[in-house]
């Protein structure tokens, strides 16, 4: 490790909300925002997307000590995790209809 606070702080990934600190956390709610965003693959696939996104974007956006955070906005915001469920729900499905059909 390294003696610099900095770099120990984006190494832990201590800058990203928690639920985005996991890899896999992080492959789902990509995917589901593919999926709930009907035209976001005119902007690339979800992969591309992810690894620009938390890889990139955030590590430098922090580095320069900005965080994303929650908005504290009173308005009804949609779930993520309703979103994610929906898309696991959905491609499950789509799984199982695939292994019925004969």
């Amino acid at each position: 490790m390294s003696n610099d606070p900095l770099i120990e702080w984006l190494s832990s990934g201590e800058y990203m909300p928690e639920f985005l600190r996991d890899f896999h956390s992080q492959k789902d709610l990509f995917k589901a925002m593919h999926n709930t965003i009907t035209n976001a693959d005119e902007n690339g696939n979800w992969r591309d997307g992810h690894v620009y996104v938390v890889d990139t974007f955030l590590w430098y956006m922090a580095r320069c000590g900005y965080t994303l955070q929650r908005s504290r906005k009173q308005v009804s915001f949609r779930s993520i995790d309703d979103d994610i469920e929906r898309f696991r729900k959905e491609t499950a499905d789509s799984f199982a209809k695939i292994l019925s059909a004969k």
